[in-house]
């Protein structure tokens, strides 16, 4: 069920009518059942997966909390790892390590055909396999108690908002709301509707008008080169910013409609960058923050010396990468960026130095421009590679974007008429004003600030443009496939 489609949009009251109407005992129930039936509305088979990484975790953090045992301990984390980590691999990454095997060992001359398994990558199951991981390891290094209700436990692993495509939430963070008894308040219903709205307007406004362009251009990447790709990978970063960003505001609201809280998962100008720390503190934030705390703080830990903590640095980030897909693709982009922080923290001492002997100040304007035109630069090269359909693909994109020429200008009004070209950029123009106005607060916060006539003002406009100049929602949003 995609959050633009009619079904979720008939859905979505319903569950919020049914569950203030329920005694405030049994609420809980009904939002399992509701979480339930939005995961089967895919492939209904697939929630026995989810019932069963839900059921492992929560044995093993109540046998990890009841236990005095330290070796014991170490058991049931390890057979939550194995566990969960051996659903991950089986389908999401299993074709993927049997594929190389096989070319390795025909390489070599044998004759091998190597094994595949003919099944579909379960929706969300990189989200919902993060986060229970994350509570088991919780309750391991004592952080959070384990869940006593198994019923509330499996609403924190299955919550609809965010089971497909995250908020990646952890139990300190969500599971306590689900013990919190809300009554209906109109204030929070007008937030989860603005962020809906606003998240509606990303997704089919910019988002999927956008794809377009992109589309064209990335399925042929031996049609086009120059500017045309250079046009095509920013477009991209607006399109896969609008949205996953769109995916979490309506997943925000949604929650928030309900009186839960979820986690902010982008800042609003993450695509305006100075600086590639700065970049990833504002990008698919819970990600990030689940590989810090889970992957980089522990090889840290290990050997904290100046040069592991670099190949730390980088491990985290091509892990990053290979979360995204089981693709080399993913592989180089993660690789790249964790090159792009490794390399930024290097130099800085040199470029401060430059900096310096040319008079510019941390915030002087020529060197926020300057960092942000090589920052800009090296994200939409790396993002070619998150983009391209394969391996072979991206190098050649790559190798073609450096071949520029003025006929381009017109190769690249070919691709895309004026029209779609002219929407895409003022919508780009019109969300980057609003997001400068807003000043780092959430678009609720920011209109429900605004004067009653500006405030409905603004609905007015973005309705008409999602009903006018909106694609229709036929497209899936992209951090589905992952």
């Amino acid at each position: 069920m995609v959050f633009t489609s009619l079904e979720y949009i008939l859905f979505l009251p319903l569950v919020a009518l049914v569950y203030f109407a329920t005694p405030r005992a049994w609420r809980w129930a009904w939002l399992l059942v509701a979480s339930y039936f939005f995961y089967m509305y895919w492939k209904p088979y697939y929630i026995f997966l989810i019932v069963g990484s839900t059921l492992l975790d929560y044995w093993a953090a109540l046998a990890i909390e009841n236990t005095t045992h330290q070796q014991q301990k170490r058991w049931w984390l390890a057979l939550s790892l194995v566990g969960n980590l051996g659903l991950l691999f089986t389908f999401k990454y299993f074709n993927f390590f049997s594929s190389q095997v096989t070319e390795v060992v025909q390489a070599y001359g044998y004759n091998f055909g190597g094994y595949t398994l003919d099944v579909l990558l379960p929706v969300g199951i990189s989200f919902y396999t993060f986060q229970t991981l994350a509570y088991t390891i919780d309750v391991y290094k004592g952080y959070t108690k384990a869940e006593r209700h198994l019923g509330r436990y499996a609403l924190y692993v299955t919550f609809f908002p965010q089971l497909v495509a995250g908020p990646i939430e952890r139990s300190k963070d969500l599971l306590g709301q689900f013990h919190f008894n809300y009554t209906f308040n109109r204030k929070r219903v007008s937030e989860g509707l603005r962020l809906i709205l606003w998240g509606f307007f990303k997704k089919l406004v910019i988002a999927d008008r956008l794809g377009l362009f992109v589309d064209k251009v990335y399925n042929q990447p031996d049609t086009y080169e120059g500017f045309v790709v250079w046009v095509a990978s920013v477009f991209f970063l607006f399109q896969i910013y609008c949205d996953f960003s769109a995916y979490t505001d309506i997943a925000i609201g949604s929650a928030r409609i309900l009186g839960i809280k979820l986690s902010r998962n982008f800042d609003n100008r993450v695509y305006a960058i100075t600086s590639f720390g700065e970049f990833w503190r504002g990008w698919h934030i819970t990600l990030t923050s689940w590989f810090r705390d889970y992957v980089y703080f522990p090889l840290v830990s290990l050997n904290p010396t100046y040069h592991w903590i670099i190949l730390a640095g980088l491990i985290t980030f091509t892990l990053n990468g290979l979360w995204h897909g089981a693709a080399w693709t993913f592989v180089i982009w993660g690789a790249l960026n964790g090159l792009y922080i490794v390399g930024e923290n290097y130099l800085k001492g040199p470029r401060d130095r430059f900096y310096a002997r040319l008079g510019w100040a941390e915030k002087h304007r020529w060197r926020q421009l300057s960092s942000f035109a090589i920052c800009f630069f090296l994200a939409n090269f790396s993002i070619i590679f998150f983009r391209a359909i394969n391996v072979e693909s991206a190098f050649l994109m790559v190798q073609k974007s450096f071949a520029l020429h003025p006929i381009q200008l017109h190769q690249t009004l070919k691709v895309v008429n004026l029209f779609e070209l002219g929407v895409g950029l003022a919508m780009i123009l019109l969300m980057d004003v609003l997001h400068l106005r807003m000043r780092g607060q959430r678009i609720d916060a920011f209109i429900g600030q605004q004067p009653t006539w500006l405030r409905w003002s603004i609905y007015f406009v973005l309705l008409h443009l999602i009903l006018y100049l909106g694609m229709p929602p036929q497209r899936q949003f992209i951090y589905f496939e992952f």
